[in-house]
């Protein structure tokens, strides 16, 4: 009888332990949380990043530091590790900052014979955009052309030679005279390209207001000046100065940068602007970084940066630009991979470092903060990955610079075996001289080795910095592949024995 039930219990816990659950494999695993990866949570997260709550985010206010906070909540709650200052997800610097109160005010005065002015009003954002960094009051002035608004004596060249511009309005263009950014002398020109060099240098002539042809959208990125009033025009207004000249802003432009003289003059007509701003100077914002540390002794010290600035535009009075593509796309992409790869349990042997940066759209004042005070060396970054508006489309691509192009193979097979979207995959394109506009460009202006991810064949309309990018704007589906993309590749590079730059 004792031999029965011996047998009988040897059987049962031989059938227990065949119907328990095989060990999962590193593939298994790998791909049990590639696929928890969703379109709708990465909506969820986009309607919630986007939403009136936060403002349109811009860098230093109160709404763009609770977006901040949300998603260091989201790291902690996954179990990603704070990497930023004092053991926190944060890594602070000081941001002054502006808050548009209400759109305010653009007219042109047109005087009639019979000495009656006629009034045209211009409205917002249709016609023009008000300065988001503008100073407040309100000024009636003519108005003078001074082509791109640049006083550069060693190179023999002065916008505002031979006209007056105190007290007066300045028409300006964007850019410099010398267009190829990939010729050496550009670099001679490019710090007269800044938005911030154009403000300053109107009001050290003495300007009171100043209408940039910067399109009629949103444009944080100036200086800001006391009293002094800025606003971005479109297409009407500029063209309601020139008419009846016998001039032209584009064959102005043209022939300024064929003979590289000046052509600026006093447009006779009289325009009124207006703002109504609101100067915060003890403003601070932050970038948010977490952490997945590396599981090899030997190569931990090594990292992986991704990237996205998670700042936006703000709300000019009720202009609300909500940052949907520009660039909530990217930090949700960045999300979605990181709680992948935190919730796999999968050992990584190098270290990979989730950056969400502050203050892009004010000056790329994140990653210049970051590059300056890097939780990582550059001698131990493996590369750093920008990603900005990257969730509109059918299409992946993937660029690196030139010295780490062998990169780009990791995302290339990981698309090819899993994701299988068409992808675009090129390198850098030599020396770059005019001035840097994302973030990646200032990781490598630092030295740093600088990767891009983005998405290609748009399916949406593009509203850059203005009201219709909100959470909208985007196409999920493609960023879900992006975040699957993003945790595939660096699962592969964090692993590799060796890395093939």
């Amino acid at each position: 009888m004792r031999t029965l039930l011996l047998t009988v219990a040897i059987s049962l816990l031989a059938a227990f332990t065949s119907s328990a659950p095989a060990q999962q494999t590193d593939e298994q695993l790998m791909l049990k949380h590639f696929h928890s990866i969703s379109s709708e949570e990465i909506a969820g997260w986009m309607a919630e990043i986007c939403s009136p709550e936060y403002n349109g985010r811009l860098a230093g206010t109160p709404e763009y530091l609770a977006a901040a906070e949300w998603m260091a909540a989201k790291f902690r709650e996954w179990g990603i590790k704070p990497a930023g200052d004092n053991s926190s997800y944060f890594q602070w610097f000081d941001h002054p900052y502006t808050v548009v109160n209400e759109p305010g005010e653009l007219k042109l005065q047109i005087p009639q014979k019979d000495g009656v002015t006629i009034v045209k009003d211009y409205k917002a954002p249709a016609d023009f955009y008000p300065g988001m960094n503008s100073g407040s009051g309100e000024v009636t002035a003519e108005v003078v052309w001074v082509g791109y608004g640049t006083t550069a004596p060693e190179l023999n060249y002065d916008d505002y030679k031979n006209v007056d511009v105190r007290g007066k309005i300045v028409l300006m263009n964007r850019d410099v005279p010398f267009k190829d950014v990939r010729d050496p002398d550009y670099a001679k020109w490019v710090k007269y390209c800044y938005h911030q060099y154009k403000t300053e240098n109107a009001a050290r002539h003495g300007a009171a207001g100043m209408l940039y042809i910067d399109g009629n959208s949103a444009n944080p990125n100036i200086s800001y000046i006391e009293n002094m009033i800025v606003t971005g025009i479109g297409p009407e207004p500029l063209s309601d100065i020139f008419a009846g000249l016998g001039k032209d802003n584009k064959a102005l432009l043209d022939q300024v940068d064929k003979t590289l003289k000046p052509a600026s003059f006093a447009t006779g007509k009289v325009m009124t602007m207006k703002a109504n701003t609101t100067r915060h100077p003890e403003g601070r914002t932050c970038n948010v970084a977490g952490m997945i540390e590396g599981t090899d002794p030997g190569l931990k010290d090594e990292v992986i940066i991704i990237g996205g600035h998670l700042d936006a535009v703000g709300n000019a009075g009720g202009l609300l630009v909500a940052g949907g593509l520009d660039n909530a796309s990217g930090v949700i992409d960045i999300m979605a991979a990181a709680k992948a790869l935190a919730a796999s349990g999968i050992k990584m042997k190098r270290t990979v470092l989730f950056l969400l940066i502050g203050g892009e759209e004010v000056g790329l004042l994140g990653s210049k903060h970051y590059t300056k005070n890097p939780i990582f060396t550059r001698e131990k970054t493996v590369t750093y990955i920008n990603l900005d508006m990257v969730g509109n489309g059918t299409g992946l691509a993937v660029s690196a610079s030139e010295s780490c192009q062998g990169l780009m193979e990791h995302f290339k097979n990981a698309n090819e075996k899993y994701i299988h979207r068409p992808m675009k995959v090129s390198a850098s394109r030599g020396v770059f001289y005019g001035r840097p506009r994302s973030d990646g460009l200032v990781f490598l202006a630092d030295g740093f080795r600088t990767m891009n991810l983005s998405t290609t064949d748009g399916v949406k309309p593009v509203y850059y910095h203005l009201p219709g990018d909100d959470a909208t704007s985007v196409t999920p589906e493609i960023m879900e592949d992006v975040a699957k993309l993003i945790y595939l590749s660096f699962i592969d590079m964090a692993n590799a024995e060796t890395l093939n730059y």
